[in-house]
């Protein structure tokens, strides 16, 4: 109620809900939405006579068998009971965007293009590239699948990749109503997948994305140091005081979590371009990765899906049982084997 309603919402409308699905992990791990918040939403929007539709692309193929799986560790069934429909449709579609800074043609998902409108459904984490990952980064599962480690190949530095996650955000917003933020149970530390659950207690919807992102920070960090935030008071999407005249965020400033286990991301001053600042960024600024090879199950995971094939596999001399190497001259520091792993064997 406080972010308007939902008396847009009207009898067949198609309504698709882009949920955060970034990988197959239980609704308790806190990677992912929650079902229960999934499930009110879909009970709200069918008693409006709405047609929803609920789906994300995660890391990995785009493709009905690894979706299916995803829908049924996520527990989304449980929505599907309720009379959504999980999304069955896989292709994909070019779109071009001439107003961008970056993505000016790109290729997204074809379900979300032929809904009417779109509800931004995301999770409060931490992430290991941008700092936290809310409603902007939500976003980027517009791309499809194995296509997301095009895109951080195309844009390695993280300057050009907030350009490009804002992109995509100002594409879609023509049809993004509605911008809900779980984080009843959020995740700290480690993100997006491999930090820690940490009660929050607070759900925040809003028609803005970046307002929405603020608040979700401002819970646990300062705005200023998330380089997204900052690339949107760049671009006019948010003022230099991160909306604070126009909105009251002191709800979200009394709930601040003090010991709350964030991630450090770069300082704007190492956020640009430059041979100089990009030595030093790669070699003592930022976090690399490293595998923990007792940890490793040699799932081939990272190896498959790294965008600059940074890894390789070699076999461990002791058990003769191949293990993940990162070589570090070639990694671009994007996280995504971090992301990607299902063991928690990549380590910053």
């Amino acid at each position: 109620d406080a972010a308007g309603g939902l008396d847009w919402v009207t009898p067949g409308m198609r309504v698709a809900l882009k949920l955060n699905l970034v990988s197959a992990m239980k609704p308790e791990q806190a990677a992912t939405v929650h079902p229960a918040v999934v499930c009110a939403l879909v009970k709200l929007l069918t008693a409006r006579g709405a047609h929803v539709t609920l789906g994300d692309s995660p890391g990995g193929l785009y493709t009905a068998a690894h979706l299916q799986r995803v829908y049924d560790v996520t527990g989304l069934r449980a929505a599907e009971a309720l009379g959504a429909e999980l999304n069955a449709d896989f292709s994909v579609c070019p779109v071009s965007y001439p107003e961008a800074a970056q993505a000016r043609s790109f290729t997204m998902t074809a379900y979300l293009k032929q809904a009417d409108a779109i509800i931004d459904v995301c999770k409060l984490k931490t992430h290991g590239f941008t700092g936290y990952s809310c409603a902007v980064k939500n976003l980027y599962g517009l791309i499809p699948g194995l296509v997301k480690a095009e895109v951080h190949s195309k844009y390695p530095e993280l300057d050009d990749f907030c350009d490009n996650l804002i992109d995509i955000e100002r594409f879609a917003s023509e049809k993004i109503l509605l911008h809900v933020v779980d984080g009843v149970i959020g995740m700290e530390g480690e993100g997006p997948t491999n930090g820690t659950p940490r009660f929050v207690g607070k759900i925040i919807a809003c028609d803005d994305a970046y307002i929405t992102d603020v608040a979700a920070v401002k819970l646990f960090d300062e705005p200023s140091k998330m380089p997204l935030l900052l690339k949107a008071v760049e671009r006019g999407l948010l003022n230099s005081d991160f909306g604070a005249s126009c909105v009251d965020y002191s709800e979200c400033e009394k709930a601040y979590i003090e010991d709350f286990k964030r991630v450090s991301v770069l300082h704007a001053l190492f956020n640009k371009r430059g041979f100089l600042r990009r030595f030093l960024r790669k070699e003592w600024v930022t976090r690399k990765p490293v595998i923990k090879k007792s940890v490793c199950r040699g799932c081939e995971k990272c190896f498959r899906h790294c965008p600059r094939q940074a890894i390789e596999m070699k076999s461990d001399k002791s058990t003769q049982k191949k293990r993940a190497f990162i070589h570090s001259k070639q990694c671009i520091r994007c996280y995504c084997c971090q992301e990607l792993c299902p063991f928690n064997a990549v380590k910053l």
